[in-house]
């Protein structure tokens, strides 16, 4: 079991509102054998140490958190705010409403222990994260653990292994500190380079829709291709890519253009699928964006459907609305 592991240099950031349950989830930990554990109760400071320390494992309560707790570890994950993006979390709750349980999943936490729940459970959650963890996946508006079924998963959506620093802190290799700076900045590196592919490629599989099946084309808004294009502009800046940035900010201006009454031309939507993919290829060093054949036309036809199973939903709702 975990409780023989030696889990007393890895660093814990523990978060809870309800100073009863943070003693007894502290305590928990205690018996199991960490050592390090920073706790605490403000969700002011609790994103203060998410942004700023550097941690192996953060376990955080979200009940009066308002959402907070799901924002905060999606940022943590897309790397935009934190040290590690990598870092083992597990969310605890007393919710179970799948809204809720949703929310956390989509924001690629490792783990959900609801509440009640034994010292017993934790460990074999931690367990868990030491010896299998979930390999990670990159899209373009998820970072965290792989958990589709084999039938579900996309080709297109590479799948990579986290580096893993509480497991690591098990290990008990003294001279490893160095080697994970490395290991994490390759793999932050890895992830923000797999982000930029993947938001250029959903901008033109949603323009192919719109060019070539304007019935399941309609029902994308034009202000999504264009928060698209406005997020991977932000996300090339700084990467030391000048010509992609500079066909990004292209990119941005012609997306901007095509929300304006009658902007969707067919001819403004070609340029915008041209500037995404000359883009990608300029930030890539003359790579395609497609990791293999028709990998477009397959993410076109997933979406259609998609978008054709909603559209009947919507008409039904209207149907049974009206009746």
């Amino acid at each position: 079991m975990v409780s023989n592991k030696k889990f007393q240099d890895a660093k814990v950031l523990l978060f809870d509102t309800e100073p009863t349950n943070l003693r007894v989830t502290r305590a928990a930990l205690f018996e199991i054998g960490f050592r390090e554990i920073e706790s605490v109760q403000e969700f002011k400071t609790f994103s203060k140490h998410i942004s700023h320390g550097d941690y192996d494992l953060i376990i955080a309560e979200v009940h009066n958190a308002g959402g907070g707790v799901a924002d905060l570890m999606k940022k943590l994950r897309t790397g935009d705010i934190g040290v590690n993006p990598f870092v083992v979390t597990i969310t605890t709750s007393w919710d179970r409403q799948a809204e809720s349980v949703r929310q956390l999943v989509d924001a690629g936490v490792d783990d959900l222990l609801l509440r009640p729940f034994s010292t017993r459970d934790l460990a074999a959650r931690l367990h868990a994260a030491v010896t299998a963890r979930k390999g990670f996946v990159v899209t373009g508006d998820y970072v965290g653990p792989d958990r589709r079924g084999i039938a579900d998963r996309d080709n297109s959506a590479e799948l990579f292994h986290p580096p893993n620093t509480l497991r690591n802190s098990v290990d008990g290799d003294q001279n490893i500190a160095v080697s994970h700076n490395e290991e994490i900045d390759a793999a932050r590196q890895k992830m923000s380079r797999e982000r930029i592919r993947t938001l250029a490629m959903r901008i033109i599989v949603a323009v192919e829709l719109k060019v070539n099946d304007p019935e399941a084309g309609a029902n994308i808004d034009p202000e999504e291709i264009d928060g698209l294009a406005r997020e991977l502009r932000r996300r090339l800046r700084g990467r030391g890519a000048p010509d992609a940035i500079e066909l990004a900010s292209a990119l941005v201006e012609i997306t901007t253009e095509a929300l304006e009454p009658n902007g969707e031309t067919d001819q403004r939507l070609r340029l915008i699928k041209e500037l995404a993919m000359g883009t990608f290829t300029a930030f890539a060093g003359g790579e395609s964006l497609e990791r293999s054949n028709g990998e477009v036309d397959r993410t076109v036809n997933v979406l259609r459907e998609k978008l054709h199973e909603q559209s009947l939903r919507d008409w039904r709702r209207e149907l049974t609305c009206a009746t």
